[in-house]
């Protein structure tokens, strides 16, 4: 029989309690602090990151004292794709490991940072299938002593815990996910649009099982045209109609921009 490999994210703000007993009482063999510090924290108040610099410190101590392996990943949480990218890479990361046998069992506490982050996290977590938890604190930090040796928000050993009921959430198809990731990277190194041509060679290439055509080598204006309609039918037109990317016309050829709707899909596609 497997063992099952319970895993925290923990999107960390000044909290501690929150963060630490939840892995108490759940279990668990890692643990994946995600805050804002490194070059992130450079564009903040200095006091501000020092004192998050004092809660990732005192966190991963309390983490390392039940035996929990811990990684800290560095992101700006305050911006919303950001966010939702990195959360996404971690379950994504840890969700791979399945492939190797390993059976993983996600949470993702949606407690232990702010309003903003607890969207960012629980929208990840039921995108991707994995479990998300609230912690519920008994009460809150009356000074600066209590609020070090707690975090601003305290509970006991073993706190009431909800795990949040999942929402199911129509994920993309391997084409559209690709062509999404596609014109995303390629917007990354500063590339307003894509053509379609080029979109239409990056298919050929990753699906030439189903974007070849049929018809001879001597007919390549309508062997070139039964691609496009495939490739319309089977990707563009449906992520035209979710809002995740708009069709511009460059004289008279087709070029494809990502919306910022279809950014946030990306992170959560693929994680950043």
């Amino acid at each position: 029989m497997k063992t099952i490999e319970k895993v925290h994210i923990i999107p960390l703000g000044f909290e501690r309690s929150v963060a630490v007993n939840p892995v108490r009482t759940l279990g668990g063999v890692r643990a994946h602090i995600v805050t804002i510090g490194g070059k992130f924290a450079e564009k903040y108040d200095p006091k501000m990151a020092e004192k998050q610099r004092y809660f990732e410190k005192v966190v991963i101590d309390d983490l390392k004292k039940l035996d929990v392996d811990v990684k800290v990943h560095y992101a700006d949480l305050f911006d919303f794709k950001m966010a939702i990218g990195v959360i996404s890479r971690i379950i994504l990361q840890e969700k791979s490991k399945e492939r190797e046998g390993r059976k993983v069992e996600i949470y993702v506490n949606i407690s232990s940072h702010g309003r903003l982050v607890s969207v960012a996290s629980a929208l990840a977590s039921w995108y991707h299938g994995v479990k998300a938890y609230y912690v519920f604190p008994d009460r809150y930090a009356k000074d600066e002593n209590e609020e070090k040796e707690f975090g601003r928000s305290i509970c006991g050993k073993h706190p009431r815990i909800l795990e949040v009921p999942p929402i199911w959430m129509l994920k993309l198809s391997d084409e559209e996910r690709h062509a999404l990731k596609f014109i995303y990277k390629e917007k990354s190194r500063g590339k307003e649009y894509v053509m379609l041509d080029e979109i239409i060679e990056e298919f050929k290439r990753e699906f030439p099982k189903i974007y070849r055509s049929n018809r001879s080598e001597d007919d390549d204006r309508r062997k070139k045209q039964e691609i496009i309609n495939k490739i319309n039918r089977r990707v563009l037109n449906k992520l035209e109609s979710r809002g995740y990317i708009e069709r511009i016309r460059i004289g008279r050829r087709t070029a494809i921009k990502i919306t910022e709707l279809g950014e946030f899909m990306t992170m959560l596609e693929i994680g950043v």
